[in-house]
């Protein structure tokens, strides 16, 4: 099991990916004036989260693009299915996003070293670029 602060459940890694999938639908039905059901998340499947993903992470990436390329991350919205509704810019959305996401897949990548899945590291992204670039 692991101790995550946000989440005063214990939870397993299956959770946490779960979460990190469900960071960017709740985001993007936030977006879309809807509200997010985060019942998707208890007990998912990685199955169910591979096909969420698939679905959620193109929609975030082009609201993210297309708030980058108009210049519009001091842009506000409101996040009308909060109790109580409040206003958020795209910059903070997106900061807020990255900031947990990565602190979610740190304990993702330590959780599966863990249990013999070492191929990872911490998990640092630069590895996989910079692998990326020498073989090009």
């Amino acid at each position: 099991m692991l101790s995550v602060e946000d989440d005063p459940d214990p939870t397993t890694l299956r959770r946490v990916i779960s979460r990190l999938v469900g960071q960017m639908a709740m985001w993007n039905a936030t977006m879309a004036s809807r509200e997010y059901d985060f019942s998707v998340e208890v007990g998912e499947s990685l199955t169910s989260a591979r096909r969420r993903l698939a679905e959620a992470a193109p929609v975030f990436v082009a609201h993210v693009r297309d708030a980058v390329e108009k210049g519009q991350l001091d842009d506000v919205f409101v996040d009308a299915a909060s109790d109580p509704p409040y206003v958020c810019s795209y910059g903070a959305m997106v900061a807020h996003v990255l900031t947990f996401a990565a602190h979610r897949r740190t304990l993702a990548v330590l959780a599966l070293d863990k249990h013999g899945v070492g191929r990872l590291g911490w998990g640092d992204p630069i590895e996989w670029i910079d692998a990326e670039v020498r073989a090009t």
